[in-house]
């Protein structure tokens, strides 16, 4: 049931297309951008392909096209800021 409400989240925003892995969480996607997020409040841990990171509030992650999901580990929502700048990665 998470995999079809996931693939429909990406779906109603364009983006079905960045999901390539979901085998380790189903919403898992992988951006062709450089990222700068900061968490600003909640619990929440950034999911990679081999690894997770428990994030604490001013925690700044950069990432750059890397396959990863986000996961709200609270009971309330978490505030994240990101800027995203096209990597022009190639596939």
């Amino acid at each position: 049931m998470l995999e079809e409400l996931a693939a429909q989240a990406f779906r109603s925003i364009g983006a079905e297309h960045e999901r390539v892995d979901t085998s380790r969480h189903p919403t898992m996607h992988k951006t062709k951008t450089i990222d700068y997020i900061i968490l600003l409040e909640g619990d929440v841990t950034l999911l990679l392909d081999d690894d997770e990171v428990k994030l604490q509030p001013f925690d700044v992650v950069v990432q750059r096209g890397t396959n990863h999901a986000w996961i709200n580990n609270g009971s309330e929502p978490a505030l994240l800021i990101a800027v995203l700048i096209d990597a022009n990665i190639k596939e």
